[in-house]
């Protein structure tokens, strides 16, 4: 047998180099696509960079209610007249957990100034370990367990994490897909109060 693609020992040189360029390739992008940061990540699809205003404007908040961990019903008629932020997030999620402790700094720096922060967790078989993980997270922030209809409302939340900066007056103002670090989460907050 000719030495090109097959020997007797098995596959060649050239589909195993093939095989391997391919599976770096994708190890590159799912890498890329969790990198704390990304600037193509910043803004949702539909929206421009910085901004959930389209060519019609701000939109209002869709309106929700969910249970908290505690079994309670939070309804998000308590943000009104609030600034407020409504991040969608997961405990398995590697860029939700990275912003976490920016999260709770920002929220604990602003909370006075009447400053409100929702963590909405789209987790379904790991729900069960939320209490732990809001323990070893500190997060003293209100933490809802999230639906479809509520991800729904919100665009279709496609991607986690994702956030919405909510004015007082109850209109969007700003939506963020990706990891946020603490400096940008806090200047974004700045903005609403």
């Amino acid at each position: 047998m000719k030495s090109g693609t097959f020997s007797r020992k098995g596959i060649g040189a050239a589909p195993l180099i093939l095989a391997l360029v391919v599976v770096l390739a994708v190890a590159f992008l799912l890498y890329r696509n969790w990198l704390p940061g990304s600037e193509e990540r910043k803004a949702a699809p539909g929206t421009s960079a910085g901004t959930a205003s389209g060519p019609a404007g701000p939109r209002t908040a869709p309106p929700f209610s969910l249970p908290d961990t505690n079994g309670n019903i939070y309804s998000s008629a308590q943000l009104a007249g609030k600034p407020a932020v409504i991040n969608f997030f997961a405990t398995w999620c590697p860029p939700c957990k990275a912003e976490i402790p920016g999260f709770v700094e920002v929220y604990n720096k602003h909370r006075s100034k009447g400053f409100e922060l929702v963590g909405i967790s789209l987790d379904t078989d790991t729900r069960k370990d939320m209490p732990g993980f809001l323990m070893s997270n500190n997060i003293g922030y209100r933490i809802l367990f999230g639906d479809l209809a509520t991800a729904r409302a919100y665009g279709g939340v496609s991607s986690i994490p994702t956030t919405f900066f909510v004015g007082k007056d109850g209109e969007i103002k700003n939506v963020h897909v990706g990891y946020m670090d603490k400096d940008a989460f806090d200047k974004e907050v700045m903005k609403l109060l």
